[in-house]
């Protein structure tokens, strides 16, 4: 879980000198709020389907021995087969969506299945209902009534996770009794099927209830998990929501062998940039940033975060050098496109990255990794220093850089990223299973 609808807005605005950022909506902080939250009452419900699999068969075991000599048994076994079959299908389908983070497009297919299985669900219930009524044996239709009451009061504890799927459940199995009843003579019939639909409307409302206490309960967890492990400028992961990240993966490619690569990179220059600037600028250029890390992060498996000041890291697993190299690529192309939309007294800052692949193991650590991804930014950093220092005349401090060169014009001191591209420095390629990013 983590989602902050608290957090920045993620929209088009211009910060400073007008520098465009790339921060999030309301709107869209709200949706994915919502996502998550639907995903956290799936979960709920989806690791508890063991207890309704064996809570619907013991009931149907229930009502077919209590009907056994009163229904014809071969109407029974057949129901209580479908009853049997489709709750076991139901708990084995659901299994991996409770052990494992889902993506949007899982959360809507499982939302989907959990709605239509509930609905079979009552569907299988209210055809007892109507199979299973004897108008002559009036203590076989209390039994019947009993167990559908029964089942009907046990699902709103867990089935009240989930906003539509009590009533779901509800309807099938109400309808069909009370209709039955309805329209047999007695008073007792009558008495009942008027009392049905009050008893389950207050079920209901009981249902309406738990789900706004328990959603509210998931929010304000989403939201404080949020708090520790989103840093609050960028709006991206911050340093400890990396390291539980490159644990986790640490110990996944240790167990899949895949290779696991990891990106740093910092601002080359961001102090001159924050001193001459001011720090609204500072602060925009590092939220553009993160952006451009954020794109980069394609896949639901990537992570990118701020581990600190200027500098940035990606974390992409089962991707080899090639692939991370791509990423690289992919980040300084839009850093390009970035900066060519900037005419301000002043260019974008570049780059610079230092990146590792490794296979995961025992003779290795996620602290060597850092280390070594560390070394190859340093070095990408010399390169562009010993760069400067060549090519550049004698520095000129931010405070001294005119207000209104030419637009697009580099200012003085300062690294033109337009001609000078950023460095990539990477540790030699560690032979590993091939798994190109595309």
């Amino acid at each position: 879980m983590a989602i902050q609808p608290l957090l920045d807005e993620r929209t088009a605005v211009s910060v400073g000198d007008g520098i465009p950022e790339t921060r999030m909506s309301q709107p869209d902080l709200e949706v994915e709020l919502e996502l998550l939250a639907k995903a956290e009452h799936l979960r709920v419900i989806f690791r508890n389907s063991l207890i309704v699999l064996l809570g619907h068969l013991l009931a149907g075991a229930a009502l077919a021995a209590g009907l056994w000599s009163v229904v014809p048994k071969d109407r029974l076994l057949i129901w209580l087969a479908f009853m049997a079959l489709f709750n076991a299908g139901r708990w084995v389908g659901t299994r991996g969506f409770a052990r494992k983070p889902p993506g949007a497009g899982a959360v809507r297919r499982q939302e989907t299945l959990l709605l239509a299985a509930t609905i079979i669900a009552g569907l299988l219930w209210g055809a007892a209902a109507i199979l299973f009524y004897v108008p002559s044996r009036p203590e076989a239709i209390l039994f019947l009534v009993l167990i559908l009451v029964a089942m009907t009061a046990g699902a709103a504890a867990l089935l009240s996770f989930h906003r539509f799927a009590y009533p779901a459940f509800l309807v099938p199995v109400v309808v069909p009794l009370a209709i039955r009843l309805a329209v047999e003579d007695g008073a007792a019939q009558t008495a009942v099927a008027l009392a049905i639909p009050v008893y389950f409307s207050l079920l209901f409302v009981l249902s309406r209830q738990i789900y706004r206490f328990t959603h509210e309960a998931i929010v304000t967890a989403l939201i404080r998990e949020r708090h520790a492990l989103v840093d609050h400028l960028t709006a991206i992961p911050n340093r400890r929501a990396f390291e539980e990240f490159l644990e986790r993966e640490w110990l996944r490619g240790m167990r899949t062998g895949r290779p696991l690569t990891l990106i740093l990179s910092d601002i080359d220059d961001f102090k001159g940039y924050n001193d001459g600037y001011g720090h609204a600028v500072g602060d925009a250029i590092l939220r553009s940033v993160a952006g451009l890390f954020r794109q980069g992060a394609r896949r639901g498996t990537d992570l990118a975060a701020r581990i600190g000041g200027d500098e940035f890291a990606l974390l992409a697993p089962e991707t080899d050098e090639a692939g991370a190299l791509t990423i690289v690529r992919n980040i300084k192309r839009n850093r390009d496109r970035l900066a060519r939309n900037i005419y301000k007294s002043w260019q974008f800052p570049t780059l610079s990255f230092g990146l590792r692949t490794v296979v995961p193991s025992d003779s290795g650590s996620v602290f060597a990794l850092f280390e070594e991804a560390d070394t190859a930014l340093y070095e990408a950093k010399r390169a562009v220093r010993r760069r400067a220092a060549a090519t550049q005349a004698p520095r000129t401090s931010p405070s001294n850089v005119p207000d209104k060169p030419t637009p697009g014009t580099p200012a003085v001191g300062m690294p033109d990223p337009l001609t000078a591209p950023s460095d990539v420095a990477a540790e030699p390629p560690v032979p590993a299973p091939v798994c190109n990013r595309t």
